[in-house]
């Protein structure tokens, strides 16, 4: 077969005509302009809220407004964006995809607890186990051997020593922290981090 220059003429159409449709392929996948961002929501039971369970996409930099609450109303429910913990309502600005997880708040289990006492200055540092059935109600005990009741609902915990001369701890179920009293007197304040 011999190649004459007619042939070679028709073979660079050919290869420019597939040159311009492999452009034209690459840049018709492309996404010109402002870049769509995937915000992937999962809802743990006993949760109910906006936006719904499910894959939703939005444009750059598009606010998103959240809100959770449990079905149960007592319950305190938790939002975790990409693993950034946040309460249940709130909003955020979309730069890239996002994980939004929400569950409910489960205090039970182990905690160091420290309580700074205001007047004399005094910090207890300690050990606490919060037991229970369920999410709003139980028994604990310390590292100290102390025992006693805690409620948490609506948002607020509240620690009530049985047999330690009235000490009831009072303060947030999301940051677990507060204020504590001593027969109904104000004493300072406590945290608590989880073990």
């Amino acid at each position: 077969m011999t190649i004459t220059p007619k042939k070679i003429k028709r073979m660079a159409v050919y290869g420019r005509f597939i040159q311009i449709l492999l452009l034209l392929l690459v840049f018709g996948s492309c996404n010109f302009g402002t870049p769509d961002y995937k915000l992937n929501v999962i809802i743990g039971e006993g949760v109910t809220g906006t936006p719904q369970a499910g894959e939703h996409t939005y444009k750059d930099l598009a606010d998103v407004n959240f809100e959770y609450t449990g079905i149960d109303p007592r319950h305190t429910v938790e939002v975790f964006l990409n693993t950034i913990r946040q309460r249940s309502s709130g909003n955020f600005t979309m730069y890239t995809d996002v994980i939004l997880l929400t569950r409910l708040v489960d205090i039970r289990g182990s905690w160091k607890m420290v309580m700074q006492q205001t007047d004399p200055s005094e910090t207890f540092e300690f050990d606490i186990t919060l037991n229970g059935a369920g999410l709003t109600s139980g028994t604990f005990s310390d590292s100290r051997g102390y025992n006693g009741l805690w409620t948490a609902e609506n948002g607020i915990i509240t620690i009530s020593y049985t047999d330690w001369s009235g000490y009831v701890l009072n303060g947030s179920v999301f940051e677990m922290s507060g204020i504590f009293a001593v027969d109904g007197e104000d004493k300072g304040g406590w945290n608590a981090g989880r073990l």
